[in-house]
C-alpha cells in the first residue's frame, strides 16, 4: 500500500462542531491539517436538534445557567469547568453571531427556547430543530474558505504516533478509504474532536460512525479515560418496529407537549418540573412505564398544541414524523429512549489536555467534568465551543515536534468485513441489554464475561483494518462495563437496580491501559 508522510502544525481529527472550531481557531497560528472519518457533514454535531443554551439576555445570569448544570450534573460536575463553560459559552456563541451565524427570531430578537433542567429560557435555536444541521454547515463554509486549513474526508485514523521517551503524541496515521492509501501526518500538536460512543448501542439517536474510535486510540497510547460508565439515554427517541429511529427534540417538550403511557396516563405530572425535568428523570420514568406497558413506547402528545406553529418552527422534525405515517393533530408520537450522549472520554484538564504530552480532546471525546452524571439539556455544543477554542489556545503556545514512532504495515483484508459486521452487532446487543438505562450486577458481569471471551478470540493481527478496528470495539465495550460495575450507586444516568440510592460517590472511574490498572480518583 502506498504511503505519504506530512507534517503540520496543528493535526485536528474530527469534523463536528469541535473539530471545526479548533481548525478555525488554530488556523491563526499556522497551518492544520483536518482529518474525518466520513464527510465533512456527517457527525453526530450535525444531527444535535436541541439548540446551544447560552445567558444572552438580561433577566438571566451566568450564575443560574450554572446553578441548573451543576444541579443536572447531580454533585459530578467540575464547579471550575462549568464556570468555563457558561461564561465563555456565552461569549463563543456571541463570536459566531458576529461571524454570521444565524439562529431564529421573531421581531428581530432571537427566540430563546427553554427544555429540560433550564429554569430560563436560555436556548437558542437555527431552523427549527435543525440547530446542529445550522452550526455544521456554518462553521463548514469558514473552515473551506481558511486556505491555512486542509481537509482530509474519509479517512480512517488507526494509529497515534508516540514518543516513548518524551511521553508525547507526534500525530497519527490514517488510511484513505477512496485512494486506498496511507497518510501519515506528523504535528506537534494532535486534538481529538472524534465524538462519542452512543453508536455502540442498538437504539442510537447518533450517526453510525459514532464507535468511540478517537476512545480507543488515545487509551492505546497511555491516555487516561474516565466516567465512561454515564450515558445518557434521551427520553423521546422516535420509535418505529423495525428499530430506526430519530431525535424528538427537547424542545418540543419545551413547547408544551406531553408524555402519556398506553393507558392514555400523563405519567410525568407526578414530577415538580413535570415533561421538563431533566433527561435522566425522564428517561428512566417512561422506562419505568414501558416495563408495566405492552407497548415498547410512550407516546409525545402535541395534539394541544397549535400544530401550525410546530410545523413552522420545527419544519424538519415534524416533516420526518409526518413521513412515519403519524398525524399530530390526532394522535400522539412513539418515543422511546435512546443512547445519546456519552459523558465519559479522554480525561482532560481545563485546557483541554489529556494526560498524554501534545494530545487535546475536546468535545464528546473528552470528559472534561463539565456534565458531571448527567448532561444538561444544550450544553454539549456550547462545550464543543468552549473547549476546542481553549484547546488551541493552549497548544499554540508549543513549538516542540517531536519525534515518534509508528507502525509500518497496514493492510486490509477484505474477508474480514462480514466477521466485523457481526462482532459490532453482538457487542451492540450486550451493551444494549447489559449496559442499558437500568443496570445490575448479574448483568454486568454476564456483559464482561461475553467481552472477555470476544476479546480472545480476536485475531491476532497487530496492524489489519478490521482487526484494529476490532480490537478497539470490543476494550471500549469492556471499559465501559467494568466502569458501571465499578460504581455502586446509581448516580444521573447511571441506574443500578441493586445499588438504587446515590451513595454521593465522590470517585471519578478511570483506566489507563492495562486494564488491570484501573484506579479511582
Amino acid at each position: 500500500m502506498n504511503s505519504t508522510t506530512i507534517s503540520t502544525d496543528f493535526l485536528v481529527i474530527g469534523s463536528g462542531a469541535a473539530g471545526l472550531n479548533a481548525a478555525l481557531h488554530a488556523s491563526r497560528h499556522g497551518r492544520v491539517r483536518l482529518v474525518t472519518k466520513s464527510g465533512l457533514e456527517e457527525s453526530s454535531s450535525y444531527w444535535a436538534q436541541g439548540g446551544i443554551a447560552a445567558v444572552l439576555k438580561g433577566d438571566d445570569t451566568y450564575e443560574s445557567h450554572k446553578k441548573d448544570t451543576l444541579q443536572a450534573g447531580r454533585g459530578l460536575c467540575d464547579a471550575e469547568a462549568v464556570d468555563l463553560l457558561v461564561s465563555e459559552g456565552a461569549r463563543e456563541v456571541k463570536r459566531c453571531i458576529d461571524l454570521g451565524m444565524r439562529f431564529d427570531k421573531t421581531n428581530g430578537k432571537l427566540d430563546l427556547g427553554l427544555e429540560g433542567g433550564h429554569s430560563n429560557r436560555r436556548v437558542l435555536h437555527a431552523n427549527g430543530a435543525a440547530t446542529g444541521k445550522a452550526l455544521i454547515e456554518f462553521l463548514t463554509e469558514l473552515v473551506k474558505a481558511e486556505e491555512r486549513i486542509t481537509v482530509t474526508e474519509q479517512a480512517f485514523v488507526h494509529e497515534l504516533f508516540k514518543n516513548e521517551k518524551e511521553e508525547r503524541c507526534g500525530g497519527a496515521a490514517a488510511y484513505l478509504y477512496k485512494e486506498h492509501e496511507l497518510l501519515r501526518i506528523e504535528s506537534p500538536v494532535t486534538i481529538l474532536a472524534t465524538g462519542g460512543y452512543s453508536g455502540l448501542f442498538q437504539r442510537s439517536t447518533n450517526p453510525h460512525t459514532s464507535t468511540g474510535d478517537g476512545l480507543w486510540l488515545g487509551y492505546d497510547i497511555g491516555a487516561k479515560l474516565q466516567d465512561l460508565e454515564f450515558v445518557q439515554f434521551h427520553p423521546t427517541a422516535f420509535y418505529a418496529g423495525d428499530g430506526s429511529t430519530f431525535l424528538i427534540s427537547e424542545a418540543v417538550r419545551g413547547e408544551g407537549a406531553h408524555l402519556y403511557n398506553e393507558k392514555g396516563e400523563r405519567f410525568m405530572g407526578a414530577y415538580d418540573q413535570q415533561e421538563l425535568a431533566p433527561r435522566d428523570v425522564v428517561s428512566r420514568e417512561i422506562f419505568r412505564q414501558i416495563q408495566n406497558q405492552d407497548n415498547d413506547f410512550v407516546y409525545l402528545d402535541v395534539r394541544h398544541l397549535d400544530t401550525e406553529k410546530l410545523d413552522a418552527h420545527f419544519p424538519n422534525l415534524i416533516g420526518k414524523v409526518k413521513e412515519q405515517g403519524i398525524d399530530i393533530k390526532r394522535e400522539g408520537i412513539p418515543v422511546a429512549p435512546a443512547a445519546h450522549y456519552c459523558i465519559g472520554g479522554l480525561a482532560t484538564d481545563l485546557e483541554a489536555r489529556t494526560t498524554i504530552k501534545g494530545l487535546y480532546a475536546c468535545g464528546e471525546v473528552a470528559a472534561t467534568g463539565v456534565h458531571g452524571a448527567n448532561r444538561l439539556a444544550s450544553n454539549s455544543l456550547l462545550e464543543c465551543l468552549v473547549f476546542s477554542k481553549r484547546a488551541v489556545q493552549h497548544a499554540s503556545t508549543t513549538g516542540k515536534r517531536p519525534e515518534a514512532s509508528f507502525s509500518t504495515d497496514f493492510r486490509i483484508r477484505d474477508d474480514s468485513g462480514e466477521a466485523f459486521t457481526a462482532l459490532q452487532q453482538e457487542v451492540s446487543e450486550v451493551l444494549s441489554r447489559h449496559a442499558g438505562i437500568q443496570r445490575n450486577r448479574e448483568g454486568l458481569e454476564q456483559a464482561a464475561d461475553r467481552c472477555q471471551t470476544l476479546r480472545e478470540q480476536l485475531p491476532d493481527e497487530q496492524n489489519e483494518y478490521f482487526a484494529i478496528r476490532s480490537r478497539g470495539l470490543v476494550q471500549l465495550a469492556e471499559l465501559i462495563v467494568q466502569s458501571a460495575l465499578q460504581r455502586e450507586e446509581s448516580r444521573g444516568v447511571h441506574t443500578r437496580t441493586d445499588f438504587p440510592e446515590s451513595s454521593l460517590m465522590s470517585e471519578r472511574i478511570a483506566f489507563q491501559k492495562p486494564i488491570e490498572h484501573s484506579e479511582a480518583l
